[in-house]
This record gives structure tokens, C-alpha cells and sequence, in this order.
């Protein structure tokens, strides 16, 4: 930004001096030359240049956000439909939903879901299979709550 800042104080002192060149060869009669108003000329179009290419980078670095937020949403979408899938998968085998195993199992059938389903969609985010894993396990409690009486198993 400070270099955009820079080129348009150059800019606007070259056509200041240009200008007051002008007026002086009118009471003068003194020529410029041809090559200050080339040099005004090129000054211009590098600062009115720089200002464009700033402008495009901001606007391209908000798309990406917003496509990335996008893909993101669709994401969570997608893995809230497999984990769905999965319960489902293993209430028709009986299996109770608050076992540790099932949910693990949960968690694989969800994630053998998906990972075919959305490939591109992984590779834009940079989410691997364990990545995906770890996500599926953080949203697992919102289609198979654990049971809050259980005891809690120790850890290690």
C-alpha cells in the first residue's frame, strides 16, 4: 500500500511540474521535451496500473474466501448425511449407538462414505482421511449422543 501511495504523490508532482513547465513556456516560450511528457505519461500508467493489480488481488483473495466458506458448508453437509447413514446402517444391526465400538465403527462408515462421495472436495480443502476421521468423530455426538449415566472408559 505504500508503494501505491508513493507512485501517486510521483504522479501528482510530475503533473504539477508539467503543468507549471506549461505555463512557463506560454510567458517564456520555453519548450518542454517530448520526453518529460513521455516519462509523465509512463509514471501515470505504472501508478494507475499498481492501484489495478492491488484491486484485483483483494477481489480475487475475497472470492477464494467465499468459495472456500462455501466448500466448507458443503462439507459439514456432507459429513452430517454420512454419519446419518452410519446410524442408521447400524441401528438395523441392533447395535446400540452408545458403545465405543460402535461409534468407532460409526466413524469408519461414515468416513468410507464420504471419501469416495466428495474426492475434489477434500483435495481443494486439504483434508486426508485421517483429517476427515477426526472432523466425523467431532460431529459424532450430534447423531449418536453418548449417554450421560455410562461410565466413561479410562483413558490410555
Amino acid at each position: 500500500m505504500r508503494i501505491i501511495g508513493w507512485t501517486l504523490c510521483a504522479v501528482a508532482a510530475l503533473f504539477v511540474l508539467a503543468n507549471r513547465a506549461a505555463l512557463a513556456a506560454d510567458v517564456y516560450s520555453v519548450a518542454l521535451p517530448k520526453e518529460l511528457y513521455s516519462a509523465i505519461l509512463d509514471y501515470a500508467f505504472l501508478g494507475i496500473s499498481t492501484l489495478l493489480a492491488w484491486a484485483i488481488k483483494r477481489g480475487t483473495d475475497l472470492l477464494h474466501v467465499r468459495r472456500e466458506s462455501l466448500l466448507v458448508e458443503r462439507l459439514e453437509q456432507g459429513m452430517t448425511y454420512a454419519l446419518m447413514y452410519a446410524r442408521e446402517k447400524a441401528l438395523m444391526k441392533g447395535s446400540p449407538l452408545t458403545d465405543f465400538s460402535t461409534r468407532s465403527e460409526l466413524v469408519a462408515v461414515a468416513a468410507g462414505y464420504l471419501l469416495p462421495k466428495m474426492p475434489a472436495l477434500l483435495k481443494d480443502l486439504r483434508i486426508d482421511a485421517e483429517g476427515l476421521k477426526e472432523r466425523l468423530t467431532g460431529r459424532l455426538d450430534l447423531v449418536a449422543p453418548l449417554d450421560p449415566t455410562a461410565p466413561t472408559p479410562p483413558l490410555g
